[in-house]
């Protein structure tokens, strides 16, 4: 068997694993899912007081969700690492989505941003990504910052954690590369992923009340998922700083919730 057969046959191992380990996961996700779904109708149907639509906000939508579909199965298949590559650019189109509800001009500045870099860096970058109409937009955009900190760029942390030194009886050393992680970290990143997207959603649904007129505030379920995996993520956040750290920073639990 080729080492890419090899590669894909583990990975539909991790992911029936998953499927008999993790059910009541599956069945929060599946309500993530029907979330997307009834947000989409809003913002398809959705009319500001003006009578505008907002349907170019759709693209961005429909990111944050494939991606959050992909990064889900990543996880799924025990790769935690891969999933959070995966979920980076649904975030930030959250955050864009913001913007775009700020100012009308911000999408201009966007469509514009290899002809005029300073504009789009002024509107977009750092803390300038932080909209007034996206509820906790500081804390998704420090999640975003957090995710590039940690798993995006080859820093110190992404530098060792894949790599694994055996020594050898005949006192040579093996460099190996591990593709999959510890359950540990799977756990962290099912807990931190999951809430990190809910949060989201929770933001997005509150944006949506706020601008479309006749619009009620969907429930997410936020403050369920909170009530069913809060003890969890405690006890993760009690095994080590790093759990901590991702469920806190990128998972955005708040350590209070959860004592």
């Amino acid at each position: 068997m080729g080492e890419m057969a090899r590669y894909l046959r583990v990975r539909e191992e991790s992911r029936r694993h998953f499927a008999a380990a993790y059910p009541a996961v599956l069945s929060s996700f599946e309500v993530s899912l029907e979330a997307f779904t009834a947000l989409a109708q809003q913002l398809r149907t959705g009319r500001d007081a003006s009578g505008h639509t907002h349907v170019s906000l759709a693209p961005f939508y429909f990111i944050l969700q494939r991606q959050t579909m992909a990064a889900f199965d990543s996880l799924s298949a025990g790769q935690a690492y891969v999933g959070w590559v995966t979920v980076r650019p649904g975030v930030e189109s959250a955050l864009i989505m913001g913007k775009w509800v700020d100012d009308a001009k911000n999408a201009d500045v966007w469509a514009n941003r290899f002809k005029n870099r300073k504009a789009y860096q002024d509107t977009y970058q750092g803390k300038a990504l932080e909209s007034r109409s996206l509820p906790r937009a500081p804390a998704i955009r420090s999640a975003l910052s957090e995710i590039n900190d940690l798993f995006v760029h080859p820093n110190p942390m992404y530098y060792y954690r894949h790599v694994e030194l055996v020594d050898k009886e005949d006192g040579a050393v093996e460099l190996k590369v591990n593709f999959f992680d510890e359950t540990e970290d799977v756990n962290i990143g099912i807990l931190s992923l999951l809430h990190l997207v809910i949060t989201i959603q929770d933001s997005l649904a509150q944006m949506f009340a706020a601008l479309f007129t006749g619009v009620s505030r969907t429930d997410v379920g936020l403050g369920s998922f909170e009530e069913k995996a809060g003890t969890w993520a405690h006890d993760l956040m009690a095994q080590s700083p790093v759990a901590k750290q991702i469920l806190t920073t990128i998972g955005l639990w708040d350590t209070r919730a959860t004592a």
